[in-house]
């Protein structure tokens, strides 16, 4: 037997192998899961004394996902708190969303490993096994931080939402105070009627709204707020009402001129972006239509001059 051979059955075992072991990891977690779900469904049957058939089971096999990745949850408390909070900021607020996210990064992590796995002999022929195992790696890399950048790009897309409906919510806000209307109260008329615009922000306010009410110190939501929506008008906005309580000032007057240095600071950065915006038209300048309109002029000229020489 020559060595090319020997390479051939060995790589095939150790995808054989790699196989066998990831189909073994899942198969276990998911029966686990199903069994968990199966106690969960006969607790609840014997406590209300009906049959279980009565239950929602589309709905309750739409949490499998999330009892899946309560066996991989992180034991670090602080890790947890995290991650619900970088979840929160991009719109998950279901209680099961952290084991949600880690049993999907763990299934983006597995799952390219059967398709590697499946093709592992075109792998294995056109880039030989260093190139089989680094093409897994990567696939294994990306599925890690894939589901991370997702929820960045999730909170990015929110916060814009946020930052546009911001200066709607500040004049709605300034004109139920001067209304006559309590703080409280205005944040409530406000999330009712800024929502069909700016669902995020909507979302957010009845957050806070629902911490006023549960007792919690106003500072403290609107910190809370702020941080969640994550723009730096909201955490301003919180400092100078604290300031404004603390101080005993009026609140339409200091909203309003919160309101018009904020419509002031946004003018001033579109026309700062505006006057930017001849220096980043050079590049595309340069590498489109410059050499667009050198060919258009300089063509026509050099073919008369290919015919008057031929």
């Amino acid at each position: 037997m020559n060595t090319a051979s020997f390479s051939n059955i060995f790589s095939i075992i150790i995808a054989g192998a790699f196989l066998v072991i990831s189909l073994a990891l899942v198969v276990f977690a998911v029966m686990n899961a199903l069994r968990q779900n199966k106690q969960i469904e006969r607790r609840l049957s014997g406590a209300n004394g009906s049959d279980i058939s009565n239950f929602d089971r589309p709905k309750n096999r739409g949490k499998l996902l999330a009892q899946l990745g309560a066996h991989l949850t992180l034991p670090d408390a602080a890790e947890i708190s995290r991650l619900r909070f970088q979840l929160s900021q991009a719109g998950y607020y279901d209680v099961g969303t952290v084991k949600t996210f880690i049993a999907a990064r763990v299934i983006c992590v597995f799952a390219p490993q059967f398709l590697v796995m499946a093709a592992w002999p075109i792998l294995y022929e056109n880039f030989g096994l260093n190139g089989a195992v680094l093409t897994a790696v990567i696939l294994a890399a990306v599925g890690f931080v894939g589901p991370l950048y997702f929820i960045k790009f999730k909170q990015q897309k929110r916060t814009d939402q946020c930052r546009r409906g911001f200066p709607d919510l500040m004049d709605l806000l300034v004109a139920c105070i001067e209304a006559g209307l309590g703080l409280d109260a205005a944040l409530v008329r406000v999330s009712g009627e800024i929502g069909g615009r700016y669902p995020a922000l909507k979302i957010n306010l009845e957050i806070m709204n629902l911490e006023l009410r549960n007792g919690r110190p106003r500072h403290e939501a609107m910190t809370a707020f702020a941080e969640r929506v994550n723009l730096e008008e909201a955490k301003a906005l919180a400092v100078m009402l604290r300031q404004a309580e603390e101080m005993g000032s009026s609140m339409g007057t200091a909203l309003r001129t919160f309101s018009e240095e904020m419509r002031a600071k946004r003018m001033l950065k579109a026309e700062e972006k505006a006057m930017a915006l001849s220096a980043k038209l050079t590049v595309p300048l340069l590498i489109f239509i410059f050499p667009t309109i050198m060919v258009l002029l300089l063509v026509p000229a050099g073919l008369r001059m290919s015919e008057a020489f031929i």
